[in-house]
């Protein structure tokens, strides 16, 4: 009646369901709360904890979870002081699915504008970069870019002086990765650093090689970067 849908998450990826991880961390702070010093009495407050965040108005949505899933807030403890009342709680099923799409109409309206105010805020910190074709960069590796075993905490993440070798878009890049480096060879553009061949750069040249012996390579990437740009 109410048109509800199942949507999947992939396994072991949290990035692809981010309301619940959002969810998770509020529960938690909640709950660090109630708890205080007590800390293993969190499962005799977890009811509470969860019944305040569905009983809450979202700032984002500007209704309260409860609302969103049964068109109802329940009454709370306040509202169970023997105060008369006559107002029914539920009336015909066509008035409740009617008032639910009507809430889910308003929260649809209420995220897009919540989204624009967040995308305002977050390009005025955000820069444009584009590389071309030849272009020497530094490429940050993250840890997902790592085989299960490689990564290590105090391994070179800023790897470089790297060649460009195709702009697929203006936020992909096709590098020319050395041999060494066991990963995909395409980079979003935030992960990467225009190499400019100043004093800074050559000190990140030494201080991100992979592995001693190597820099060699790597001061050869860069001499041939400073050849290309004599003439």
């Amino acid at each position: 009646m109410v048109n509800t849908q199942l949507n999947f998450s992939t396994a072991y990826h949290p990035q692809t369901n981010g309301q619940t991880e959002v969810v998770k961390r509020s529960l938690g702070n909640m709950l660090r709360g109630l708890v205080g010093e007590h800390v293993k009495s969190w499962d005799q407050k977890l009811s509470q904890a969860e019944f305040a965040h569905n009983h809450a108005v979202n700032r984002s949505i500007g209704f309260s979870p409860f609302q969103v899933v049964y068109f109802v807030t329940p009454r709370g403890p306040l509202d169970l002081l023997p105060v008369p009342d006559k107002t029914k709680i539920h009336g015909k099923a066509t008035n409740f699915v009617h008032g639910l799409q009507e809430i889910h109409e308003d929260v649809q309206n209420n995220l897009e504008k919540a989204t624009m105010r967040y995308k305002t805020v977050a390009d005025q910190r955000r820069r444009h970069v584009e590389f071309e074709v030849d272009n020497f960069v530094w490429m940050v590796l993250t840890k997902d870019r790592f085989f299960v075993g490689d990564y290590h905490k105090l391994d070179a993440k800023k790897i470089g002086p790297v060649e460009v070798v195709e702009k697929i878009n203006p936020n992909a890049y096709r590098l020319k990765l050395p041999s060494r480096i066991r990963t995909a060879d395409v980079f979003n553009v935030k992960h990467l650093i225009l190499y400019t061949g100043d004093s800074s750069d050559d000190y990140d040249l030494r201080a991100n090689s992979l592995h001693l012996g190597e820099n060699d390579a790597a001061e050869d990437v860069a001499n041939l970067y400073m050849e290309k740009n004599r003439f």
